[in-house]
C-alpha cells in the first residue's frame, strides 16, 4: 500500500482532498472528517505538501459551504416559485424571524462550533443563507472554525502516523458524545417551553 502512495502524484491527493471537503458539506453522510485524518498521515509521510493540504481543505470547504449558504438563501423563493405560492401559504413566518433574531445574537459561535460536530455543520450553512447572515462574516467564521477543527484532525493523522486509523475511534466516541449532549439540550429546551406554556 505504501509503495502504491508513493507513486501517485501530490496533484491527485490535492484533489481528492480538495473534492472531500467539498462534498462533505453538501452531503453530511460522506465521511469527509476519516479523509483529513488520513491526508495529516499523507503529510507525515511526505506524500503531500503541507501547502497543498492547506489549499485543497480550504477551497474545498469553502466552495461546498458557499454552495449551502446559496441553497439557504433561495430555498424559500424556489419553493414559492415551483408550488406557485400555494406550498408555503401558510408558512409562519415568525418562525424565520425567531431564528434570525438568535443567529444575530449568536450567529457567530453557532457557525463557529457547529464545525466541530458533524450532525449540525451541514444545517448550520443552510440557516445561515435561510436568515441572510452576512456572507463574508459566515465565511470568515466558517474558515476559522475549518482551521481549528481540522489542525486537530490533521495532527492526529500526522502523530499517529502508521497507526492513523486509532483516530477514527477517537472521533466516534467524540460524535456519539456530543450529539448525545445536542440530543439532551434540545430535549430539556423542548420539556421547559412545554412547561411554561402549561403555566401560561
Amino acid at each position: 500500500m505504501t509503495s502504491y502512495l508513493e507513486v501517485v502524484h501530490p496533484a491527485y491527493y490535492g484533489f481528492f482532498i480538495g473534492f472531500s471537503a467539498f462534498i462533505e458539506n453538501i452531503f453530511p453522510p460522506y465521511p469527509g472528517d476519516t479523509v483529513i485524518v488520513f491526508a495529516g498521515y499523507l503529510l507525515a509521510k511526505r506524500l503531500i505538501g503541507l501547502s497543498e493540504l492547506v489549499i485543497s481543505v480550504y477551497a474545498g470547504n469553502l466552495a461546498g459551504a458557499s454552495i449551502m449558504y446559496y441553497f439557504g438563501e433561495h430555498v424559500l423563493d424556489w419553493i414559492q416559485k415551483i408550488s406557485r405560492g400555494r406550498l408555503l401559504a401558510d408558512f409562519d413566518k415568525s418562525k424565520i424571524d425567531t431564528t434570525k433574531k438568535w443567529f444575530d445574537r449568536y450567529g457567530i459561535w453557532t457557525v463557529i462550533f457547529s464545525r466541530f460536530s458533524a450532525g449540525i455543520r451541514f444545517f448550520v450553512a443552510i440557516a445561515a443563507g435561510l436568515v441572510r447572515m452576512p456572507f463574508f462574516l459566515f465565511l470568515l467564521c466558517f474558515a476559522l472554525a475549518t482551521t481549528l477543527w481540522n489542525a486537530l484532525l490533521i495532527y492526529g493523522g500526522y502523530a499517529l502516523g502508521e497507526n492513523w486509523e486509532k483516530m477514527l475511534e477517537i472521533l466516534r466516541i467524540y460524535n456519539i458524545v456530543v450529539i448525545g449532549l445536542l440530543a439532551s439540550i434540545i430535549v430539556v429546551v423542548l420539556l421547559w417551553r412545554h412547561r411554561v406554556k402549561r403555566v401560561k
